[in-house]
Formats: C-alpha cells, structure tokens, sequence
C-alpha cells in the first residue's frame, strides 16, 4: 500500500514532522552541484529529490 499526499500531510504537520523536514532540508536540500565530483552530484540530486517528493504530496494534500 502507497502513502498518499494525505498521509504526507498528516505526518509533517505536526511539531516534530516539521522539526524533521526542517532538518532534512538543511541536509539535502542543498544545491546540489558539485564541481569536478559527478559521483557526489548525483547522490546529491537524488537526496533532494525525495525533499522535493515530500514537498510535491504536501502540497498535493492541500490542493496546490
């Protein structure tokens, strides 16, 4: 079974949810280019990835 936007919305709305989202952002929402190393680029753009996921079902939730 799939998690749906609502249940993305109902985990990150509360206190603790933010204070996690808060820091996953400050760790993988960074941009993610890095000069010279393609490998860490990558892996950098697929951590924010799952940020910007989370994001897109929030927002999906509220009807954005």
């Amino acid at each position: 079974m799939s998690a749906t936007p609502t249940d993305y919305e109902s985990i990150f709305m509360f206190p603790e949810g933010q204070r996690v989202l808060e820091d996953l952002m400050e760790r993988f929402a960074k941009a993610p280019f890095v000069a010279g190393q393609p490998d860490q680029t990558a892996f950098n753009c697929g951590t924010k990835a799952v940020i910007e996921h989370i994001w897109a079902q929030i927002a999906a939730a509220k009807g954005a």
